[in-house]
């Protein structure tokens, strides 16, 4: 399997840019390392979210172990219908 979408960070792999992004949170300043070693500490440094947080969220792994939101998936789904040969055929 090649990375698409890996975060050199945490390692995770995510189906779009889009769920990458959205998987590191935080102020972009400073990283939450950085900020718990500030004068008062600060715990709103950026960082990546855990995997109980994306799963949390109602993320979801595909078959290659890609992050994915099922409800994303979903709508584009009913936006982006099958052709016609998809739909006799079953491949999409």
């Amino acid at each position: 399997m090649t990375p698409r979408n890996q975060c050199g960070a945490c390692g995770e792999d995510f189906t779009s840019v889009e769920l990458f992004d959205r998987h590191r949170v935080g102020v972009h300043e400073y990283t939450i390392t950085e900020g718990l070693a500030m004068d008062p500490p600060r715990e709103d440094g950026r960082r990546c979210l855990a995997v109980h947080e994306m799963r949390d969220r109602g993320w979801a792994q595909d078959g290659s172990v890609r992050w994915y939101d099922p409800v994303r998936a979903a709508r584009a789904r009913m936006a982006f219908p099958p052709s016609a040969d998809e739909a006799e055929t079953g491949v999409a």
